[in-house]
């Protein structure tokens, strides 16, 4: 067996399940592996104990000894109290109110940590960069997190009470950043599409809440950033631009078009029409740029009052931020008219072919044990 002190990181994911790396001191990845969802269990303690054995497993396997793991950090998809316990565990509500950061720690009896995913691929983006930055993951959503100089997370959403207002527009910027309706109509008009449309489009997702017409903090005048400015909102976007028109349909083959209404893969195929010059989806990206623009503006504006330095980094990860050399340029432009400098560049992880949640959690991991000494 060997003798190498160790970290393990852990990714809870809302998808496949919770993915697992064996680290060794120098960063070095010893062993992955997967929990998938179907194991996770109906509540708390049989997650815990799943995860427990499939750790224990792969340490052996790895030819480790357990005693010599050194400390675990943790990333998930959710909100979470201060002490680790789950809030709002996406996709998996049975955990709400369980802390598997506890169960670990007292298990394993060595230092772990618990973070959102945003916050979690923020801390990896700082690893590299080490300077204050903005990490904004596009998703499903909107995630985001403003990291200090000195790494620290600037205002978590720890203990979230629920209220809009409560979350700090750094931290959960799609959730908790309005975009005022009349604006928005102005810029659809400006690009040629249908603000009316995009509504419809919205009211007619079933995926969507009931409220989705109404913004933060119950105002029927915004709507939520996340509605636009996520994966799926870059894809209602599209469709709220080609109206009826289905000319964009020649420039893709016939199986690339019945995905079209599929947010989870249109996004590939809106890029694919940019960069072929259509005129649909250039309009698309144009406007989602200067929608983001409105949105960074706001965040911008409002974290210089708690202390942002001007011009800091804006590092965008997710599958949607892909598309950046389409929709940054419009974006960039419009936040200079504004004077607002900061520059949009893709994550120096995803850029590396690296996982910015499995490189967080080890960072968190690290954190863990920095703390305990």
């Amino acid at each position: 067996m060997k003798h190498i002190e160790f970290y393990l990181a852990l990714d809870i994911g809302a998808g496949a399940g919770a993915k697992m790396g064996i680290f060794s001191k120098d960063k070095t990845l010893i062993k992955e592996m997967m929990l998938p969802k179907s194991h996770y269990g109906s509540h708390g303690d049989e997650f815990a104990t799943a995860l427990e054995g499939i750790i224990e497993t792969n340490v052996k396997e790895a030819g480790l000894d357990i005693k010599n793991l050194l400390s675990i950090g943790i990333c998930c998809a959710g909100i979470l109290a201060s002490d680790g316990t789950f809030i709002l565990f996406k996709n998996q509500p049975q955990f709400n109110g369980y802390n598997i950061r506890l169960a670990l720690e007292n298990y394993f009896s060595v230092p772990t940590q618990i973070e959102n995913d945003a916050d979690a691929g923020g801390l990896a983006e700082w690893s590299v960069l080490k300077m204050e930055l903005c990490y904004w993951v596009f998703g499903g959503g909107w995630g985001g997190v403003w990291i200090s100089k000195d790494g620290d997370i600037n205002y978590p959403s720890y203990d979230w009470d629920g209220k809009d207002s409560s979350l700090h527009v750094s931290n959960e910027p799609g959730y908790s950043i309005a975009l005022d309706k009349l604006k928005l109509k102005t810029l659809f008009y400006k690009a040629g599409a249908s603000y009316d449309n995009f509504e419809k489009i919205l009211k007619e997702d079933e995926s969507l809440p009931s409220g989705v017409l109404v913004g933060p903090n119950g105002d029927p005048g915004t709507l939520r950033a996340e509605t636009i400015l996520s994966g799926p909102g870059r894809c209602r976007l599209f469709r709220a631009v080609v109206g009826d028109d289905t000319f964009y349909e020649r420039f893709l083959d016939i199986h690339e078009v019945a995905k079209m209404h599929d947010p989870s893969v249109a996004g590939a195929f809106i890029s694919k029409l940019s960069s072929m010059g259509v005129d649909a989806a250039i309009k698309t990206d144009e406007l989602y740029g200067n929608i983001l623009a409105v949105a960074a503006g706001t965040l911008i504006n409002s974290c210089k009052k708690d202390g942002m330095k001007p011009g800091i980094p804006l590092c965008l990860g997710g599958k949607p931020s892909y598309a950046l050399p389409y929709f940054g340029p419009s974006c960039q432009k419009s936040l200079s008219k504004i004077g607002i400098y900061n520059y949009l560049r893709p994550s120096v992880i995803d850029e590396s072919g690296q996982s910015a949640n499995m490189l967080g959690a080890l960072v968190i991991a690290e954190l863990a044990l920095k703390k305990q000494n």
